[in-house]
């Protein structure tokens, strides 16, 4: 078999496993154990076969890859309003993790930073949210919290840097979602109230993608520390 068959098959097997990871983060009612009160929030299981791809392909694959994951589970489970904001979060999610895949720690100190500032927002619109702030006030905190965290432990060589990119690519996942609703519904609500929520959603989902496809790496033997690899 050669190296031209060789990733046109494993492209294919990407793209399936992205799918069926995408059935299966809609099956797992993670907004529901919230008491509903952040719709759309997913565990971004199927995010994991994107990080796989940023550290062991070239850039072009890993768009390509994306384009096809977001049209075909448009077209499969959703719909094309489904695609434009999938295409937007996937967008800026994909562009961030390919910038700071070099850099992880500096993607995790950013979105520290931007965890912070949610956190400010969403204290000062707790009217807003009433009996819920609570809530997201501390994962908002949690997420700012470990994003410091991760960034002290990558620069100290204890935590992989597939961290890292992680939490920065889940946050601008959402970042870029939610921008995409608001050119749509032009409702100011979910840049002041929504967006903070899914910030601190995000770097906890991402921490958990992160620790998935890190445990992959490791069971085939991939160490990301030596960079990207054309496969």
């Amino acid at each position: 078999m050669n190296k031209t068959t060789q990733k046109i098959a494993r492209f294919g097997l990407l793209t399936a496993l992205a799918l069926v990871l995408g059935l299966m983060d809609r099956a797992i009612p993670l907004s529901a154990l919230l008491g509903g009160a952040a719709p759309g929030i997913k565990l971004g299981l199927a995010n994991t076969v994107l990080l796989y791809a940023v550290y062991l392909m070239d850039w072009k694959s890993c768009v390509l890859l994306m384009l096809t994951k977001v049209v075909l589970s448009g077209l499969i489970f959703g719909s094309l309003s489904a695609i434009w904001f999938s295409l937007a979060g996937g967008a800026l999610s994909l562009a961030v993790m390919l910038t700071v895949r070099r850099n992880p720690g500096a993607g995790a100190l950013c979105v520290g930073f931007a965890a912070l500032v949610a956190e400010v927002i969403l204290i000062t619109c707790r009217q807003s949210l009433k009996g819920q702030i609570l809530l997201f006030a501390i994962l908002t905190g949690v997420g700012a919290a470990g994003c410091f965290v991760i960034w002290f432990l990558i620069r100290r060589g204890v935590l992989c840097r597939v961290q890292g990119t992680s939490v920065a690519g889940a946050v601008a996942h959402n970042v870029g979602q939610v921008t995409a609703a608001w050119f749509v519904v032009r409702t100011p609500m979910l840049l002041n109230t929504y967006l903070p929520v899914l910030i601190g959603a995000g770097i906890i989902v991402g921490c958990l993608t992160g620790i998935v496809t890190e445990r992959v790496m490791k069971a085939l033997k991939i160490s990301p520390e030596y960079g990207i690899r054309n496969l």
